[in-house]
């Protein structure tokens, strides 16, 4: 009789077990260890300089918040995401020969895309010719292009924020160009039970 009820039970524990395993796709292929993402900084939707210093220009300690339409499918046409940053300033120097003024920032910010949230680090550049640099007297809005803020390419950490990117770090290559081209690589920092 015990040896009947053992092995009734052991059979009963086997069948639940087996069915825990084809119940649907496998926790991998929800998560997987890492994903590239191609994504495209379509146009400047505004741009907001913030003079912290109060110095009437351009100059260290000032930030200028921005708001990116971005495209992940790779059409510009209709960008359905959007980025939104802030870089401040913590260096200056001229450019030389070309008459440009270029600036050495703190550069952050959020992709905010249909799957999740990718949140975006790293030093980063901004030029201006002399005469957008000093056209820049007050705060408020002004007027830059994708070449301004992305001129030179460049690397940014990366750290997912909630849906599909939750537990995902790893780095952004930033290449300038009209549309700027975001290429991230994310692997999964922890695994999610």
């Amino acid at each position: 009789m015990m040896l009947k009820r053992s092995v009734l039970v052991l059979f009963s524990l086997l069948g639940i077990e087996g069915c825990h395993f084809h119940t649907g796709p496998s926790s991998e292929s929800l998560n997987p260890e890492s994903m590239d993402l191609k994504l495209l900084v379509c146009k400047v939707r505004s741009s907001i300089f913030i003079d912290s210093n109060q110095d009437a220009k351009l100059s260290i300690g000032d930030r200028i918040t921005y708001v990116f339409d971005v495209s992940k499918d790779g059409a510009c046409e209709q960008p359905k995401s959007t980025f939104y940053g802030v870089e401040e300033i913590v260096m200056s120097h001229p450019l030389g020969d070309d008459q440009k003024q270029a600036f050495v920032t703190r550069f952050q910010g959020t992709f905010r895309l249909n799957e999740g949230n990718l949140q975006v680090r790293g030093l980063s550049d901004l030029h201006l010719s002399i005469d957008e640099w000093k056209g820049i007297e007050e705060s408020g809005e002004v007027d830059l292009a994708i070449a301004n803020i992305f001129p030179l390419r460049h690397k940014l950490s990366v750290v997912g924020q909630g849906g599909s990117y939750t537990g995902y770090i790893g780095t952004a290559a930033v290449s300038p160009g009209d549309p700027a081209v975001v290429d991230v690589s994310l692997f999964r920092q922890f695994k999610l039970d």
